[in-house]
């Protein structure tokens, strides 16, 4: 299966086994745990990739810990519907313009957010995270908002599947290079402008992480690869949820624009 990215479906076989759906969960001591398995079986029972649910799931609410659902209980901050949040136990009105689903148990939560994805498949045709999740947030597809909201999903989706000190390989070549390449003592640590809205890519097969768009237009950069200026290691780090940075490989970098800093 291909590495998650923004353009994969929202509806896939799970990309994890349900035991580290709950360990996930776990991490934040979610009140979903109980409620874990079957909330897990429910999802692929549905067709819902588990680990997009998830990563959603995270970035909404830290698994159900903050914000809005210590209230609903929601996985996803749904707002109310009467055609699609149909197993809500009330209403929560927190004065911000919105009317959100609350619910008695995760059960009929997840069951409601699987009616939603599917309601944005068979509606509107939004069959892919990308498509999904700017409806979801109200935001323009490619605006600041929606990129940081999707790129974190997908940076934690990409997190479940291959924890860290985990490699994995797209033909002959390793493909990830984890935290453990330190970016300011690393024995090559250099500099490479990178102009926001380029297509970063985590694999050497051409697997689509994000698009670059940083600040400042400069990344970290540690390369060539394998000795091959096909392709180039970079540190990125887009938004609040990259605290330990992302690397990722960028395909072609013009070793004319590389400057060594340390």
């Amino acid at each position: 299966m291909a590495l998650p990215n923004p353009q994969s479906p929202t509806l896939a076989p799970p990309r994890i086994t349900s035991a580290r759906f709950v360990s996930l969960l776990k991490t934040k001591n979610s009140p979903a745990v109980p409620e874990g398995p079957e909330v897990f079986n429910i999802l692929v029972a549905q067709g819902v990739d588990p680990s997009f649910a998830l990563g959603q799931f995270r970035v909404e609410s830290q698994y159900g810990t903050a914000g809005h659902a210590e209230v609903t209980g929601s996985w996803g901050n749904m707002l109310f519907d009467k055609n699609l949040t149909i197993l809500a136990s009330g209403k929560y009105a927190p004065g911000n313009g919105y009317v959100y689903a609350t619910y008695k148990n995760y059960i009929d939560a997840i069951n409601d957010y699987c009616r939603y994805i599917h309601w944005y498949k068979d509606e509107y045709k939004l069959r892919t995270i990308y498509q999904a999740t700017a409806r979801w947030i109200g935001k323009a597809a490619g605006s600041k908002g929606h990129l940081n909201y999707v790129n974190t999903i997908i940076a934690d989706m990409i997190k479940y599947e291959y924890p860290e000190g985990k490699f994995y390989e797209t033909g002959d070549k390793m493909i990830y290079g984890g935290p453990q390449f330190d970016k300011v003592t690393g024995k090559v640590v250099q500099k490479y402008p990178v102009p926001n809205g380029t297509k970063l890519f985590r694999g050497t097969n051409g697997d689509f992480l994000k698009y670059y768009t940083g600040p400042t237009g400069n990344a970290w950069f540690l390369g060539p690869v394998n000795g091959s200026w096909e392709w180039g290691l970079v540190c990125i780090g887009t938004n609040s949820a990259d605290a330990d940075v992302t690397w990722c490989y960028i395909k072609n970098p013009d070793k004319t624009k590389v400057k060594i800093v340390g």
